[in-house]
């Protein structure tokens, strides 16, 4: 959620029942300004809050240049003061973050231990051969980096037009851009996954007849898996405003106003995905 209309993001959100206290607000949104201005960041935004037993995160993140990829993330368990979330690459640790099942405790230090699925390997003969599960350290630091970057990925929405691809390749958010109308609200297609596409973009230009090499470049929520029952759309007519919920990361909700460049998401949760989803209907 973007700073600049930080108040009224949350009174959008008080729909579905996702609110900060006034104190939590006050100290959130001044943080934020000065996190940005001492990165000299030229957006900076309220990701979410993940709940802990002992110390709830809050995790926000800028950009400077490309808001896809010069994106840098921070946590911060007072709401005043923001650590820099380090930057996950391992593959066991991404695994070890989605097997474990604990909630977060609030100590970013704190250290766990994951037994990993066990592999299996078809060998020339085509026997199977079966490795012992392996057991992975696990920091919390690590794990809220890890578990921040698949959710975003997952889930993680903006709506069509929002961002703009400059030619030479960076990504900015749209000067230009007016919202949604009334005949584009309730369409799926017309709202994106907040982060660098994975389709190839002939895939995603060849879905749209009305196709724009410069905003159609991102994934559409449409095509997540399960079809149809990954995101939850609202639409508020009386007040010209559009609630969509993820399925299986409960706790992510999007916001956008009709007609208006107002948008944003933010997630609400305790980091756990909602694996219980085919079996809701």
């Amino acid at each position: 959620m973007n700073v600049e209309y930080f108040t009224e993001g949350l009174d959008c959100l008080m729909y579905c029942g996702m609110k900060l206290s006034p104190e939590q607000r006050i100290l959130v949104e001044n943080s934020l300004i000065t996190l940005q201005n001492e990165n000299r960041f030229t957006g900076i935004y309220l990701w979410g809050r993940i709940t802990a037993t002992k110390n709830d995160y809050y995790i926000a993140f800028g950009y400077t240049n490309d808001v896809l990829k010069d994106r840098k993330y921070f946590y911060s368990v007072d709401q005043f003061q923001w650590q820099l979330l380090p930057f996950v690459q391992s593959s066991k640790i991404f695994q070890a973050t989605i097997l474990a099942r604990e909630s977060f405790v609030g100590d970013p230090s704190l250290i766990s231990y994951v037994k990993l699925d066990p592999t299996f390997n078809v060998v020339a003969n085509q026997v199977i051969g079966v490795s012992r599960p392996e057991v992975v350290k696990l920091k919390e630091e690590e794990r809220l980096a890890a578990i921040v970057f698949i959710i975003t990925e997952e889930c993680a929405i903006c709506p069509r037009g929002a961002l703009y691809k400059l030619v030479d390749g960076r990504v900015i958010p749209n000067q230009m851009f007016r919202g949604l109308n009334d005949l584009q609200i309730d369409n799926l297609s017309y709202y994106q996954i907040f982060r660098l596409p994975r389709n190839d973009l002939k895939a995603n230009l060849a879905k749209r007849s009305d196709y724009n090499y410069a905003i159609d470049f991102l994934d559409t929520i449409d095509g997540v898996i399960p079809l149809g029952q990954a995101f939850a759309l609202n639409l508020q007519r009386n007040e010209r405003l559009v609630i969509i919920k993820s399925c299986l990361w409960l706790g992510m909700t999007f916001f956008h106003k009709l007609n208006s460049h107002k948008h944003g998401f933010l997630y609400l949760g305790d980091g756990k995905k909602n694996y219980d989803l085919l079996f809701m209907y």
